[in-house]
């Protein structure tokens, strides 16, 4: 009797992802780390050295053209003693053609790159350089989760008072009891 895993095909590998695998590797090989090019999520796992110019790479290259830097996030892996920032990066001048979008798992022009650096130095070079949109991003990403990004004029928090104690979507955070003497309730609290 045949298993039904046995029979099935392996997950087309997403072209987008590929193309960018393949020419950050021919460029800049010592960048890459790892990469997964199947599935819904897809990703190309850099070094924080080569981020800056896997990023000029996949912005200038003709093929791709990636225009945009549409999201920065920070995911705080404790178990890991690691801190993951992913780049969402797209292109509005090229798009994936119909026959792929028809046929793979994921169907849009995005590409993913994440960076991992130690909880205990969470530093990262800044793109706002090479994408000025990634600057709101990147101060988001350093408020919420406190990566430092390097390089830059200025980085200050954006949704938080700057004296506000720690990153509060670092899985370590505790909520604190009180801000300049206003008592805070956290919601499960109430």
């Amino acid at each position: 009797m045949t298993n039904e895993s046995d029979t099935q095909a392996a997950p087309p590998e997403d072209p987008v992802t590929l193309r960018a695998l393949e020419l950050l590797r021919q460029e800049h090989p010592d960048a890459v780390v790892d990469a997964l090019t199947t599935g819904r999520h897809p990703f190309i796992e850099v070094t924080a050295d080569g981020l800056h110019e896997a990023c000029v790479l996949l912005r200038d290259h003709d093929e791709l053209l990636y225009d945009c830097c549409h999201l920065v996030s920070g995911v705080d892996r404790p178990d890991q003693e690691q801190i993951e920032v992913v780049y969402h990066l797209v292109s509005y001048s090229t798009h994936p053609g119909d026959a792929y979008r028809k046929r793979a798992e994921k169907n849009d022009p995005y590409v993913a790159l994440k960076v991992r650096v130690p909880r205990d130095k969470p530093e990262v070079p800044t793109i706002s350089d090479v994408w000025t949109g990634a600057d709101w991003h990147e101060r988001e990403t350093y408020d919420l989760v406190g990566v430092i990004f390097t390089g830059r004029e200025e980085l200050r928090r954006i949704l938080l008072p700057e004296d506000w104690p720690g990153h509060p979507l670092r899985k370590d955070w505790e909520f604190p009891v009180g801000y300049h003497g206003v008592p805070i309730v956290p919601p499960e609290a109430q």
